[in-house]
């Protein structure tokens, strides 16, 4: 049985431990503090922070395989241990780009699939920081509109989604500006043409360390457009079957784009002499889609875990994404992603802090 080693410990944390329990799996966490949700049911608890090099380093050293329940980790400790032979899924390179907004933007570009137009917003206070707290430089928001309006001449202007490149989760990273009296982001970030969307889709993508791949089904987003978060899921999302077809489908090479640029990757480290470096492209993958009034799919942006556009497929598919993830870490073939009758996740909330 495989010591598999999760970082994080939150509610994904906790579903993929009662997940694995009919099949004896065993998981470890990596939990910021004492008690959260995956840490009371977890079979070993470590408490550090996860973006903490030294913490990660020490929590993988009894796990055969890592993984990670958020994007917000330490990926120098993940690349360190996958050059010392350490099993991590997804590989640390791909979570290195998929926390960069950006990069996402212009790998899928690359690979030529569809998004909204976009464009950098540069300013130099921002060029080697994180956050703007770190650049240890104010910047108003004046200055940051400036800076909009010229990256934004070749999207026609306003109304504008502005994006940060990091740390934008649940609804946070995210300013929708109408016109330049609107108060920016203070962070490294890009701008999107304000798409009309006429629905918000998302499609699961399994691949299990043996190159299989699983889709699950079109699932349909509803927002909450005030707190810009999920309030509910429709499995099959309420389009039509060639629609459902091409979502499915801009997903998988949306997937497929992740691994060629890894591999891609691997040969570049490969030809720097380092044999053990051989990362293996797994793992549960969200792909979140706008589907545009004018009828077109574009990718919005993609998560190396799982989602919570996938709570739905406890109840109703064969292999929750719970179950399909640990059995991915825990080197199983994949289970059927089949539907098993349409269903709807109501996503409660509690307030801030309760």
């Amino acid at each position: 049985m495989k010591n598999i080693g999760l970082i994080g410990a939150g509610q994904l944390g906790r579903m993929t431990i009662e997940a694995a329990r009919p099949l004896l799996g065993h998981i470890s966490v990596l939990s910021p503090d004492y008690p959260s949700p995956a840490s009371t049911i977890a079979d070993e608890v470590y408490v550090g922070e996860l973006e903490d090099y030294n913490a990660i380093m020490e929590f993988a050293e009894e796990a055969d395989v890592l993984s990670y329940e958020i994007e917000h980790v330490n990926t120098d400790a993940l690349h360190d241990l996958e050059l010392s032979g350490k099993l991590v899924i997804p590989p640390a390179y791909i979570l290195d780009v998929i926390k960069d907004k950006q990069k996402q933007k212009e790998m899928l570009n690359k690979a030529g699939i569809p998004t909204a137009p976009w464009r950098e917003v540069y300013l130099p206070e921002f060029a080697d920081s994180n956050e703007l707290k770190d650049s240890g430089k104010s910047v108003s928001d004046s200055e940051i509109i400036q800076a909009i309006q010229e990256s934004a001449q070749t999207l026609g202007g306003f109304p504008l989604v502005q994006k940060a490149r990091r740390g934008g989760y649940d609804g946070q990273g995210v300013a929708v500006l109408n016109g330049p009296h609107d108060k920016p982001l203070h962070a490294p970030s890009f701008i999107e043409k304000k798409i009309e969307i006429e629905k918000e889709l998302a499609v699961l993508c399994a691949v299990d360390v043996f190159g299989n791949t699983g889709m699950y089904p079109c699932v349909e987003m509803v927002f909450d457009a005030r707190a810009n978060l999920c309030d509910s899921v429709l499995m099959p999302a309420r389009i039509s079957e060639e629609l459902q077809r091409e979502a499915v489908s801009i997903a998988k090479k949306t997937v497929e784009a992740l691994q060629a640029m890894l591999l891609a990757h691997i040969q570049t480290i490969a030809s720097e002499k380092n044999n053990n470096y051989k990362p293996i492209f797994a793992g549960m993958f969200a792909v979140e889609m706008f589907l545009a009034t004018d009828g077109s799919i574009l990718v919005n942006e993609i998560a190396p875990r799982p989602h919570n556009s996938g709570h739905v497929t406890i109840e109703n598919c064969v292999t929750s994404q719970f179950m399909q993830y640990y059995r991915i870490l825990a080197g199983y073939p994949l289970g059927s992603t089949e539907m098993v009758c349409p269903g709807m996740m109501i996503n409660l909330l509690g307030e801030p802090d309760t």
